[in-house]
This record gives C-alpha cells, structure tokens and sequence, in this order.
C-alpha cells in the first residue's frame, strides 16, 4: 500500500508540474519526483500486449532456475513464451492507434524525397563531449534487444517512387522488401498486424550469445577444430579475436544479402569495427568472467562456467548501460541521478556496496534485486522503442586511424571501409588497442536534421543487381508500415503537447522553412523528423541530453522495464544463483574496469575522464 500511495502522490505532481513546465525547466528536487511521477503514468497507460494466442512450450529439459535459456524461454516461470525469440513486439501506444499504414499515405511525403532534403547530412555536426565508443555500445545493445529478422520475400516490395532529377544510383522505383508479419490466427481478425522479435526480447547479451542453442553452441566452438570447448570459454584466436564465420553458414541481413570475412557473434548483422571492438571486448570478458569462476569451482563443468558467466556479463553489460552509457547521453544532474538510481536507488552504490538493499522498493534500492514486476502487461519489447532507437546519425561517414602512443594517422576509411568483413584486416594493420583508441578519441554524430551518414543512404546492397539501399528512407517507411503514429499524435499519446503549428515545432528558422516545404500539415511529419527538430526546440530536448524528450519519455518507462520484468534482475538477483564470485564481479567492474583489464595499455588515457565514453586523452607526440 505504500508504494502504491508514492505512485500515486508522485504521479499527481507530474500532472501538475507538467500543466505548468515540462519536466526540464524546474529545478532538481521538483525535477526527479516529476520524472518519477511520469512513469508511473507511463506504466499505467502507455503498455499494451500485442500477443493474441501465445504458445505453449513442453517442459524443460534443462535447469531453468539458476541459468537464461538459449531463446529467452522460462524467465517468467508462470509464462515461459514471455520475451522468448519469436514472440511480438509489444506497444507503447493503444492498438487502436497502431494500424500501418497503406498506399499512397504510406508514401506521402515521399521517404526518399525527406531523406533527401531533411536528413542528408551536409556536413558532419559533432557531438563533442562524447566519443564513437558510445555509438558503437548503442548499436550493441540495440542488437540485443530487437530485430525483426529477414524481410518478407514472398510478397512484392513497396516501391517508393524517385524523382528525374533526383541521384539515386538504383533501381527506380526503390524497392523496399515489406516486413514480415506474426503469423495469425482468428484472434488477430481486426487487429493491426504485429511483428515478431527474432531476438530474445530480454536484457541477456543474446547479441554475445546468440538467440538459439545452435547459434549459442557455434560461438563456444573452438575455431580451429569445430568442436564444443569444455572449459565453458567462447572460442576465439590465439590473439584473442573472434574466428571468421564460414559465409555459408552466415545469417542473411534484412534483405536477404550475406557478406563474406564476419566475424562471428551471437549477433553480427550490420557489422562495422565499433561492434567488432564491443564483441570482441565482451567476449575476453566471458572467458574471464570463466576463469574466476573456475578458480572458485575446480569441479565445475563446462555448461555450467558458461551459463553463469553468462549470467554475470549480461548483468554487467546492463549495468555499464543504466549507469555510463545513458548518463553519458543524459548528460544533467537530473539525467545522472535517475538512471543511477535504477540501478541503486537514492540510497546510492555506496550504500548498497556497504550494506546491500535497504527495502525492497526500487525508489530507495534500485531495481535490482527488488521483486518481479510487468506492470500487468507480459513483458516484451516494443515497436515504439525501436522507433526511438533509430539514431544512425550518431554513425560519422569517415574514421581517422591512429597509433595511441603518438596519435599519429595510419589509415583514413570510409564507413563502407570499415564495415561488414574489413575489421580483421584493420586489426592486422592498427592493432587492437589502437582502433579502441582511435574510436575513444573521436566523436560521434548529433541527432539533428541534416546529420544522416550519406553512406547509409547509398548503402551497396546488391551493387551487381544495381541494388542500393537509403537506410534514411527506410527508417521513415518502417515506422509508417509497422503503425508508429507520426510525431504529433505520438505525443499526444504520451501525455505530451504537440505543436500546433511548424513555429512551434522548431525555432530553427530554416529547419522551419525546409520542413513546411516537405509537410504540407505539421500533423503529417513523422516521428523520426519531429524528434530531430526537438534539437533546437524550446521545450524540446533537455539541456545535456543527446536524444529528444519525445524519445526519453519511452526511454523512461521502457529502461525500468528491461530490468524490473526480468527475473534475473529482480527476484533472482543473488548471490546464490550468480554464485558470491559472480555477484561480486558484477558489483566490482564497470566499462572502465573492462578496458584496463583488456587494453590495460589504454588506461593512462582514460584514468581522469570521468566517464568513459567522454572523448579521451590524446596520445603524445
């Protein structure tokens, strides 16, 4: 009851604070409550189950208590599909509202057309207290939570129309393949189309370990002789790289395509060197993570050093996330505080580092460890969370490679250069430590109009059929085809204001002219444009933030829940089943830690930043 009565009392001051300022404009200690408040209405309103008929899975063979699964099943012990590879995506928004849309409003504006005049990216606007390491932790992460899988290749693609005058290098018109839907059944009859998650939907490293237990068994297989390692360890080089997957057994992109020299992860789709370092990182990591295990427990077999390790990296990874990487983007004291205190609560780490929780309330001690909540909703990831995930402009188009001792430049590569199978061949010419380096210290895009990496929009798909791809493009069609609702509904569905007119929708004056040429009704710009133009918006994006308020708002309640729905965050975050060694290790480490014990000659470049993925020091001459 208690809790309930804070829920309560904190979402009735959102309403009110809101009704005067958004969130942002109040000072700190009306600040935190508001954002609090916020998400309890979120939790309430903004959560909706997509799954009609959810399958019923034989028991399992396995111990399903003390370890994850191969495909997510059995996190929630009483609905074992819940959050599993294949299951829908869920909504943040009421179905009613999640309708795709149809030709011609699926074409109107034209997605080329916006990626064209609003999204190109003129010249590169940086972020500059942040450096690629965070672009590449995104993706990283993205690959974890969410894929909708290959394309639909039995029904005929959009074709989106291009211009005469415009430069496409591809087939006019520009064939999109459709996503693939869930399969259906009568509950589904007048019901949106949904989509199924090829990932497990859980916060469980799968883009490590791979969403199914052939994946998983292929990346603990020793490179040299195909056979399962006993040790529990991920197979990797004697210099510690990750093996090349055979382009036969390669898994196709999105449309289809396979590209040869991947390296081979859990998940290696749209592969460039910033992955490469955070897969190749974390899988050091597993096999240390092992070997600490294994000093503990002589007796212990294989299977299980791996799946507790497992344990242990996916909490880790989740840390690093809740407690660097999004403090990095949500750069304000009010920014810092939340995202810490889900993980700790107000008590702070050195309280629970000195005496564990101090109740079970997730306010005072942080989610992890406290009990297992979905909020009344089966737990899943959501369409509109990939939407909000959508920052390719954070990708530069150019990388400068240079030697960390005297930061002098070896190499410069295009993205396209350094993406898909060229990161082995960079290693043999940099090194390691080198290209960490040469990433920490360089920085990323801003999420801003006219920052999309032109290489993303002419991207060689099939270059002998003549097939390019516009990721641009793509990413406005996506969300009008899977039933996102554009920028000014979404936010009325949040609880938010929408502008009512393209003055209110940017003070940018000529943002505000090159968007009105485009829309003819402010209410038509789609999600990905809006939250662009909250960059240089007057409630918009909140001061030291890298992403929009629009965006922060699924953020808020969609972080709490990656954590708080999983059982091995909550109910089952102990010492006993992450053994004492594990659960210290967890406490122990941080990205920082990871970095000195795998590039420890790196460490002096970093050691006074007070967040690692703030640009770093540069070598000396």
């Amino acid at each position: 009851m208690a809790s309930t009565l804070l829920d309560d009392a904190q979402a009735a001051l959102a309403r009110v604070t809101n009704a005067i300022a958004v969130w942002h404009k109040w000072p700190f200690l009306i600040a935190i409550p508001t954002l609090a408040g916020l998400r309890v209405t979120l939790r309430k309103r903004n959560l909706f189950d997509t799954e009609t008929s959810p399958p019923r899975l034989p028991a399992p063979v396995a111990d399903v208590r003390g370890r994850r699964t191969a495909d997510g099943s059995f996190n929630a012990l009483d609905a074992p599909w819940m959050g599993m590879a294949g299951a829908r995506f869920g909504r943040n928004m009421p179905i009613a509202e999640t309708f795709g849309e149809a030709a011609p409003n699926l074409y109107e504006p034209n997605p080329r057309r916006i990626s064209e005049a609003l999204l190109a990216r003129r010249e590169f606007a940086p972020v500059p207290h942040l450096n690629v390491l965070a672009a590449a932790w995104l993706q990283f992460m993205v690959h974890d939570w969410v894929s909708h899988g290959v394309n639909d290749l039995t029904e005929a693609p959009h074709q989106v129309p291009v211009g005469d005058d415009d430069p496409w290098p591809g087939v006019r018109p520009m064939p999109i393949l459709k996503s693939k839907r869930a399969p259906t059944t009568d509950a589904d009859e007048g019901r949106p189309a949904a989509y199924c998650n090829a990932e497990t939907h859980w916060w469980d490293a799968s883009q490590l370990y791979g969403s199914n237990l052939k994946r998983q068994l292929k990346i603990r297989s020793d490179p040299a002789t195909g056979a399962l390692l006993a040790n529990g360890k991920i197979g990797l080089s004697p210099s510690g790289h990750l093996p090349i997957e055979p382009m036969r057994d390669e898994t196709p992109d999105a449309e289809g395509a396979k590209f040869s020299d991947l390296e081979l992860s859990g998940v290696n789709g749209n592969w460039w060197l910033g992955l490469s370092v955070m897969h190749t990182m974390f899988a050091r990591e597993h096999n240390s993570v092992v070997d600490r295990l294994a000093a503990d427990y002589p007796a212990a077999d294989g299977e299980w050093l791996f799946q507790k390790a497992r344990l242990v990296v996916a909490a880790l990874i989740a840390k690093i996330h809740t407690t660097e990487w999004t403090p990095a983007l949500m750069n304000s004291p009010e920014g810092r505080f939340v995202m810490r205190a889900n993980w700790w609560g107000i008590a702070g780490e050195h309280y629970w580092r000195g005496f564990g929780r101090l109740a079970d309330s997730e306010e005072i001690s942080g989610i992890p460890g406290s009990p297992t909540d979905q909020d009344g909703v089966p737990y899943a990831m959501t369409e509109e969370f990939v939407a909000c995930y959508r920052m390719h402009p954070l990708m530069p188009d150019e990388f400068s490679l240079r030697r960390h001792g005297d930061n002098t430049e070896v190499l410069r590569k295009t993205l396209l250069e350094v993406a898909r199978g060229a990161p082995p061949g960079l290693y043999r010419t940099m090194g390691f430590d080198d290209v960490v380096y040469s990433l920490a210290t360089s920085n990323p895009g801003a999420l801003v109009l006219h920052n999309y990496p032109n290489t993303l929009r002419q991207l060689p798909e099939k270059p002998e059929k003549n097939i390019f791809i516009d990721l641009a493009a793509i990413d406005i069609l996506r969300d009008r085809e899977r039933g996102v609702p554009r920028y000014c509904q979404f936010r009325r569905l949040l609880g938010m204001s929408a502008p009512r007119s393209f003055d209110e929708l940017t003070a940018n004056a000529q943002w505000r002219d090159e968007v009105k040429a485009i829309y003819s009704d402010v209410e038509d710009v789609d999600l990905q444009v809006g939250m662009l133009c909250e960059s240089d918006a007057a409630s918009g994006t909140p001061p030291g933030f890298g992403f929009s308020d629009t965006a922060f708002r699924i953020f808020i309640v969609m972080a709490s829940r990656r954590l708080r729905s999983d059982r091995f965050f909550t109910s089952d975050f102990t010492s006993e089943v992450y053994t004492p060694a594990g659960f210290a290790w967890i406490a122990d480490n941080s990205l920082r830690t990871v970095l000195v014990r795998h590039c420890p000659a790196l460490a002096p470049l970093f050691a006074d930043r007070r967040n690692v993925f703030f640009p770093w020091k540069l070598g000396a001459a």
